[in-house]
């Protein structure tokens, strides 16, 4: 966690930003330095790691000296790379396998501007061509909730036409902590009432040669023909199963649940008895 502060106030964030907090970066150079050298990757997150300003270049230039061969994912939101310089110098940390993963949940800027609470569409955008320009990996990641997802479809259509460079795309299903709790009745929709609207934009994308993944889905709530596309995204410590998931033919390919969710989830999580298709999962 490079900071806890953050520039924006998506209504469905997991975990609050601070507004204040000690500098973190001599804590995790200590923590870097303490990984196993056979670590395969390392998440910087926050927050939003940009807010660290140069700090961050230095944490990614430790990583690759204490653990050449470990890989680096960041999740921002991406504002600060409408800085050309900044961008730039991303890319002049030369890292061999370094990902940016970047929020954007709508094709209309006044739709995503009220979901992260800040006017920062255009600057998002401008950050994804700045990290193209430098030649970074990016990733695009949309949550999907009653606010997010009729235009899927449109959605999708709108990063194939606009971002055709992105390394992937993940539809994420929400985590009902922090904000999200707070804001449930806006938000929750059973992802079983979203299928259809996730299965034409997981589509769309693949059938035109993009990477589509789903994080944080259940594999009985999705449509077969889909289920290829799930990640077992959940972090081990959070995720469970529930008595639905007994016997379930799936579970061990299953991403199953956030602890959160034990008591807010689809209604419709079911065992399946056997496996009908092949769902090996796409990477």
């Amino acid at each position: 966690m490079a900071t806890e502060r953050c520039n924006h106030r998506c209504i469905m964030c997991p975990q609050p930003p601070i507004l204040q907090e000690k500098d973190k970066t001599p804590f995790n150079l200590k923590l870097i330095s303490l990984f196993d050298k056979s670590t395969q990757e390392i998440g910087i997150t926050g927050g939003e790691p940009t807010l660290i300003g140069d700090n961050l270049f230095v944490l990614i230039n430790h990583i690759k000296e204490e653990l050449p061969k470990t890989a680096i994912s960041i999740l921002s939101n991406g504002v600060k790379f409408a800085d050309k310089e900044y961008a730039m110098k991303l890319a002049k940390c030369r890292h061999h396998d370094l990902q940016i993963d970047i929020p954007l949940f709508s094709d209309i800027a006044e739709e995503h501007n009220r979901i992260v609470g800040a006017k920062t569409f255009y600057k998002t955008v401008q950050g994804l061509y700045n990290l193209a320009l430098f030649h970074q990996r990016i990733g695009i990641r949309i949550v999907v909730h009653k606010q997010t997802y009729k235009r899927l479809p449109q959605f999708a259509d709108y990063i194939y036409h606009n971002f055709p460079f992105v390394a992937q795309v993940a539809f994420i299903q929400m985590e009902t902590v922090g904000l999200a709790k707070e804001n449930i009745e806006q938000l929750w929709i059973d992802p079983f009432d979203y299928r259809t609207e996730l299965r034409e934009a997981v589509l769309l994308l693949a059938d035109r040669g993009m990477k589509p993944y789903i994080y944080n889905a259940q594999l009985c709530v999705l449509p077969e023909d889909v289920r290829p596309y799930a990640q077992q995204s959940i972090s081990d410590w959070k995720d469970i199963y529930i008595s639905e998931c007994e016997g379930c033919a799936l579970r061990n390919q299953c991403a199953g649940l956030f602890e959160s969710s034990r008591e807010i989830h689809s209604s419709h999580i079911k065992r399946i008895e056997y496996i009908s298709s092949d769902i090996s999962c796409v990477n």
